[in-house]
């Protein structure tokens, strides 16, 4: 009997440490499950909010952002510059626009464009001559404290220039090559958390290039061979020297405060020193007067007021809207045709007695044609072409190289004036020298031949023209013919831009398909997450279940022996 009873001790003791280990065991692969599956949704969320979309991120004035600062480099890049892989269209910006950073923290600007360009700092100092030797040259160190001019100088496609940025501040730079390519560096004080990481400034800059391209490209569709009568019979032909996209932008104005008003504003140089500005506002009260002013600076971080619109008066339904014209300077005072819009370093302030209700940064990078338009041109002896330079942002030439002579080096003796004269018969060297913007060159041909002229800074990207010139001719068929081959060469050209905008629109479609596809990944490993989470929990169940199955079981021997 007492074999019996210390047999059944000795099995209600095993079974208790059976039990003890069994759910211990239990609790550690628990925890364990957990903390995998725990780590690996984190994981996956930092992935994805690092590739998600940048449209429609915006600065709603809260002070949120990333807080955790460890997990962002102070290392920047901004893209200078962009264009086609043809080289035909240059984007004129800086990509992103605008770049929030800490003091401290340092800028690598990589010219990301087949055209040189310069980051140039001048802390309110005046534009420099792009024409003189200084445009070329680095000034300052790789140091800015907010003071003084610095450059990287010329930047060659591909190269690249750093700088370290160590005093708060908005600060607006430039190109001293293109007028209205500016962007703005926001330095905020050190430690202040980041509202954005490279990557979501990556997308950025990519949106911005790419739509400052789609308007550049959409100018070959502008198919044009205008021409007028000239002296005894013959034709004046017309060229442009390159062409860019209209000054004009769309600023997007968001609400900052409870009023919850919003609107847009609209942009657009309409001649010579004179920009209209139209802005329409909805969630206005009845009766109250608005005020709408451009600030130099940046949303965001503030800036000092430069123009003021006419104010807006609330209507009954909510809406009020305003036109005003005014009168501006050239961005360049060496270009005196250069009116145009800023790339950035302006934005839109919406205000009433109550303070700023909304606003609106004016982000318009220009694109530029680098061809000869029409690239082909065919006219007849005694027949003048004129050429005109139409890119605010640009210099051009008109240069005939004769065979065996070498093209030369923009920036010599060659190069820089006028060379030639005006009749042109087939043999020597002629030149416009640097065309500016709204400048034009003529020549009136007097030999039959097929003759080729380049742009001198612009060359190497493919900005080459051809005029051919047929004998001298009256009759009304050979002029038909004339106009057809003309029309047939810009046919060709247009046909091949809009092949290649087709390609571009599939990509982007790629794109955005690529987009959507990363977001219902996201949902799908979310969903699998839960699954698993859900599944763990079923067993944990089962687990406890057993335990409780053998506790009784155990209470049972024990009342079996009691027995």
């Amino acid at each position: 009997m007492k074999a019996r009873k210390a047999k059944g001790r000795r099995f209600i003791i095993e079974t208790k440490y059976f039990l003890i280990m069994l759910l211990v065991a239990g609790l550690f692969i628990y925890y364990g499950i957990l903390m995998q599956q725990t780590l690996s949704h984190a994981n996956t969320h930092a992935n994805t909010s690092v590739s998600s979309n940048r449209v429609g991120i915006f600065f709603d004035g809260s002070g949120g952002g990333i807080s955790d600062n460890t997990n962002v480099s102070s290392n920047w890049i901004v893209y200078v510059g962009g264009g086609t892989p043809d080289m035909s269209v240059m984007s004129m910006g800086f990509f992103p626009e605008i770049i929030a950073i800490d003091a401290g923290d340092n800028i690598t600007f990589v010219n990301n464009s087949s055209e040189v360009h310069t980051v140039t700092f001048l802390s309110g100092n005046p534009p420099i001559n792009p024409l003189s030797p200084e445009a070329d040259m680095r000034i300052g160190g790789d140091i800015y404290n907010g003071t003084g001019i610095v450059s990287s100088g010329m930047l060659l496609p591909g190269e690249n220039y750093t700088l370290t940025f160590t005093t708060p501040g908005i600060y607006i730079y430039r190109c001293n090559y293109h007028a209205g390519m500016m962007g703005v560096v926001i330095v905020n004080p050190k430690g202040t958390p980041y509202h954005m990481t490279q990557a979501q400034y990556n997308k950025i800059a990519q949106l911005e290039e790419s739509q400052s391209i789609a308007q550049g490209e959409s100018l070959f569709q502008q198919v044009n061979l205008p021409a007028t009568p000239g002296p005894n019979g013959t034709t004046i032909w017309y060229i442009d020297a390159g062409v860019m996209t209209p000054a004009a932008a769309l600023v997007n104005l968001n609400p900052v405060s409870s009023d919850n008003i919003s609107g847009f504003a609209q942009l657009s140089i309409i001649s010579a020193g004179l920009m209209k500005v139209e802005v329409n506002l909805i969630g206005l009260k009845q009766g109250v007067t608005y005020n709408v002013q451009i600030f130099t600076g940046a949303a965001e971080a503030g800036g000092k007021m430069t123009y003021t619109l006419n104010p807006i008066t609330g209507n009954s339904n909510g809406t009020g809207s305003s036109i005003t014209m005014l009168k501006i300077d050239p961005l360049d005072p060496y270009i005196p045709t250069s009116y145009d819009i800023p790339a950035a370093g302006w934005y839109i302030n919406v205000s009433s007695y109550k303070g700023t209700l909304a606003l609106g940064d004016v982000i318009a990078p220009s694109a530029s044609v680098m061809r000869f338009l029409p690239t082909t041109l065919t006219i007849h002896v005694g027949d003048t072409v004129v050429w005109t330079q139409d890119a605010p942002d640009e210099v051009h030439t008109i240069t005939f190289v004769p065979q065996g002579m070498g093209i030369p080096e923009f920036g010599g003796p060659l190069t820089l004036i006028p060379i030639g004269g005006h009749i042109f018969n087939g043999s020597g060297y002629y030149s416009s020298g640097p065309l500016i913007p709204g400048q034009s060159y003529n020549l009136t041909f007097i030999t039959p031949g097929i003759y080729t002229y380049v742009c001198l800074l612009h060359d190497n990207m493919g900005m080459v023209g051809t005029i051919i010139v047929l004998p001298k001719t009256f009759t009304s068929n050979q002029v038909i013919l004339n106009s057809m081959m003309n029309m047939s060469n810009q046919i060709s050209q247009l046909s091949s831009k809009i092949n290649y905008i087709d390609n571009k629109i599939a990509q982007f479609n790629s794109a955005v398909s690529s987009l959507e596809n990363s977001n219902n990944l996201t949902m799908l490993v979310q969903q699998g997450i839960n699954n698993k989470i859900s599944t763990l929990n079923t067993a944990i169940l089962i687990l406890v279940a057993l335990v409780i199955i053998l506790i009784l079981t155990n209470i049972i021997l024990i009342f079996r022996k009691r027995l």
